[in-house]
């Protein structure tokens, strides 16, 4: 229980802490209010049943001389007007504490989804490469506010049911001890044995609920991301009885969880009809006058009547917070080491071109790296030296460690041993320098459901955009009079993941992102795979023309992408196999 209020009173800032005190003392004052509600019944009902006890009654007895009453009926008038004015008040009150409850609960959700979200972005490359995106979306949109919604809205009503209860047991037991201590140690005792005999039941299922919902995220992600390769292939039924298969279990783990929620109203209701009946032989064997008899009775079929849907609603919360617990844990894991594992992250963006940053080169030292989980090194002892201003070619066979040591390079990889120098520097010291000065174009090009203008301009703020600028970096893509000849030219939009263009149109805009920042070393991952020979080579002559201008950094298999570098490094088995500063021969 404790290990729960930290882990969840951690995801509020001191602010929100501050708010929650503040709802603590509101929730008990509605307690107050719900038992004077019910308080109230006892002398009410009293007065109905003999009107001459109003002169028992200290308080009335004092109104009801000084304020002028000719009679009794006028005085009970009164006495009900003011009952319905306390239940009134009573209700506004806790409109009022459900509204400012919500509202922080809610706010508090779109912070922490943000927070979340910021968390995962901002996380160490390794992270992603051991994670799968549809448990981190999962977490994103269905676990917050299902933490938030469910386990948190369910602790907070909780703690108000059970400041209810006890406010009017308390009020019971002031008017018959006996009778309520005997109607507590009965409740008590069933409530237990109902949640002690379900409770490893509903954590199960809250866990296994979790894990299957990540499933179908997977399923429909892989479903939708394919569909091309799916029509073709004739596979819909595949990924529709795979996704099926994981909703059937969902679906009925739903069914038992609100079976458990719904056993404890009836198991309830005959626990508290039971305790009533015993109450009411326990207070009528007490020796009191008919008149106190039928008072304390009232009191406890009203205190009954509340109780009830009280008690259910306490069950119901205990149920939702343990079958909801898993998100909890889920969101607590990612958040817990936040402060720790992001990376650092560029606040501004400026494309202007003015004085070089780097003017020496770029040098790693003695370079190891493995894999998280992995026994073997990926790179073993890698170092070299390139001068800024040089294009230099990486070669190699497929896992040679080509990728993975511009992934170093690029500072999305932290080395096992050695460093990565930029004159003289670590880049893991100037890493927001770095973020402006360096482009990257991967093989595989990612774009947004948006404008032509937007994707070039990649992750940049609308009124930050010139341009200029993307047409400076459309036309050095080799993309610019396509762009031109299109009815929307930059305010095209190209459909998700590009699918309103060409292969080989997709890949230029990716270069024409990497350009349009300017950038001072320019990685390419075998950038132009996708494009034919004839597109292959313009866009080469282009990137040819920034020799001595910018540092190009290649991985390639083509000849002609590498002709005309300074430098070529072959890589084997994660060593550097040979350095040339020429190439002579294809590299395939």
């Amino acid at each position: 229980m404790e290990k729960t209020i930290k882990k969840t009173m951690s995801l509020f800032e001191k602010q929100e802490k501050v708010k929650l005190l503040l709802l603590f003392f509101m929730m008990v004052v509605a307690a107050l209010f719900e038992t004077l509600g019910i308080g109230i019944i006892v002398p009410f009902v009293g007065i109905i049943t003999n009107p001459e006890s109003i002169h028992d009654i200290q308080f009335l007895a004092y109104i009801y001389d000084n304020f002028g009453f000719e009679s009794l009926n006028s005085f009970i008038i009164l006495i009900a007007m003011m009952f319905l004015s306390i239940f009134v008040l009573k209700n506004l009150y806790l409109l009022v504490f459900h509204y400012a409850q919500y509202k922080l609960i809610f706010n508090q959700e779109l912070k922490l989804s943000e927070k979340l979200f910021e968390s995962y972005l901002k996380k160490p490359y390794t992270f992603h490469l051991q994670r799968n995106s549809a448990d981190l979306l999962r977490n994103i949109t269905i676990e917050v506010p299902k933490l938030f919604q469910k386990f948190i809205i369910s602790a907070f009503q909780l703690v108000t049911e059970l400041l209810v209860a006890i406010c009017i047991l308390a009020l019971l037991f002031l008017v018959a001890p006996v009778a309520t201590i005997t109607a507590c140690v009965l409740l008590g005792a069933s409530v237990f044995v109902f949640f002690k005999f379900f409770r490893t039941k509903i954590l199960d299922l809250g866990k296994e609920q979790q894990q299957l919902t990540g499933s179908m995220i997977k399923w429909v992600k892989q479903g939708l991301g394919a569909g091309k390769e799916i029509r073709v292939t004739g596979r819909e039924s595949f990924f529709v009885n795979a996704y099926s298969t994981q909703g059937k279990i969902i679906a009925s783990n739903n069914r038992n969880i609100k079976l458990l929620e719904y056993v404890p109203r009836p198991f309830i209701e005959t626990v508290l009809i039971v305790i009533v009946l015993i109450t009411m032989v326990i207070i009528v064997y007490q020796n009191m006058g008919t008149s106190e008899i039928v008072s304390t009775l009232a009191l406890f079929c009203m205190a009954a009547f509340r109780l009830l849907p009280s008690i259910n609603r306490i069950l119901s919360m205990m149920t939702a917070i343990r079958y909801n617990y898993p998100a909890l844990s889920a969101v607590y894991e990612d958040l817990k080491n936040e402060g720790k594992q992001v990376s650092k992250q560029n606040p501004s963006f400026s494309n202007v071109q003015g004085e070089k940053t780097f003017t020496d080169n770029i040098t790693l030292k003695n370079i190891c790296y493995r894999y998280p989980n992995e026994e073997d090194l990926t790179i073993n002892n890698v170092s070299f030296t390139i001068p800024i201003g040089d294009a230099v070619a990486f070669v190699g066979k497929s896992g040679a460690g080509k990728t993975t040591l511009v992934d170093i390079m690029l500072g999305l990889l932290a080395p096992e041993k050695g460093e990565v120098l930029i004159d003289g520097t670590n880049i893991k010291d100037q890493r927001s320098v770095i973020q402006q000065k360096i482009g990257y174009i991967p093989q595989s090009i990612f774009l947004c459901d948006d404008t032509i203008r937007n994707n070039v301009a990649f992750g940049i703020n609308k009124d930050q955009i010139t341009d200029e600028e993307v047409w400076r970096a459309l036309d050095q893509a080799m993309l610019k009079d396509y762009v031109e000849s299109l009815p929307a030219q930059l305010n095209t939009i190209v459909g998700e993941r590009g699918v309103k263009l060409s292969g080989g149109q997709r890949q230029r805009i990716g270069i024409a992102r990497a350009l349009y920042q300017n950038p001072e070393i320019l990685f390419m991952d075998e950038a132009t795979s996708a494009l034919d020979n004839g597109t292959e080579k313009e866009i080469m002559k282009a990137i040819d023309l920034l020799k001595g201008q910018k540092t190009l950094i290649i991985i390639a298999h083509r000849l002609s992408t590498i002709e005309n570098c300074d430098t070529v490094i072959e890589m084997s088995r994660g060593e550097i196999f040979s350095v040339n500063p020429k190439v002579k021969k294809s590299v395939i």
